[in-house]
């Protein structure tokens, strides 16, 4: 094999591997609660030199997990980064139908088959409050968290409960008050002097509207 013949074959493939695409880091520009617009954070540099902006991607499935009737989300914005991982085969007829199908189009590695993993940041966007003993669920800043270590979950942050408690264990509050709108049941109740408030005595009992003495 003369040296042409083969730089025209090592031509020919890296041509070839030019139009095949496997991921690619890329920026949201909106999101629809599905599926994201995007652009490519990496150009493409043509066999000349010449670089090219790919155009935005449209109508990207966002991955989540999601399974067995539940999932977790996050409120995916203009300007998040993320990685779209791109299909080795058209996935135009599954997209639509959730069916096994065939492939609508020849296509192969191909821009218009990607999905939208967010979260894998550059440096300027990294956590910058990043919690290594454990779990975390947490604003940026971590300002607001709740935090899963070995044998305690922290939380910080306020606390909007809609239905029903059911606590196995001790209750301690260590600042702020308690209010109810409705009615607070116990078995046994004490004040923090140690009274019992269901067996409690008054001494000095006397009639009319004198007052009582200390409880017991």
């Amino acid at each position: 094999m003369t040296d042409s013949l083969f730089e025209a074959i090592e031509r020919q493939i890296k041509r070839a591997q030019s139009n095949i695409y496997t991921a690619l880091p890329a920026k949201v520009i909106s999101f629809n609660g599905h599926t994201v617009s995007c652009q490519v954070m990496i150009n493409r540099v043509m066999a000349n030199g010449q670089e090219i902006t790919i155009p935005p991607l449209v109508d990207v499935p966002a991955q989540f997990p999601h399974a067995g009737g539940f999932c977790i989300t996050v409120p995916i914005k203009a300007g998040d980064e993320g990685l779209v991982v791109f299909s080795s085969r058209c996935i135009d007829g599954w997209f639509a139908s959730g069916n096994s199908v065939k492939p609508l189009d020849n296509r192969i590695n191909d821009l218009s088959d990607g999905f939208f993993i967010v979260g894998c940041n550059s440096i300027p966007n990294k956590i910058p409050d990043f919690y290594h003993d454990g779990v975390s669920m947490q604003t940026d800043d971590g300002a607001t968290h709740i935090r899963l270590t070995k044998g305690t979950i922290y939380i910080k942050g306020n606390i909007m409960h809609h239905g029903d408690t059911v606590q196995t264990g001790s209750y301690s509050q260590t600042d702020g008050n308690t209010t109810s709108s409705g009615i607070i049941t116990a078995e046994n109740v004490k004040t923090n002097k140690g009274i019992d408030l269901n067996k409690h005595t008054h001494t000095d009992v006397k009639s009319g509207n004198e007052k009582t003495g200390a409880p017991t």
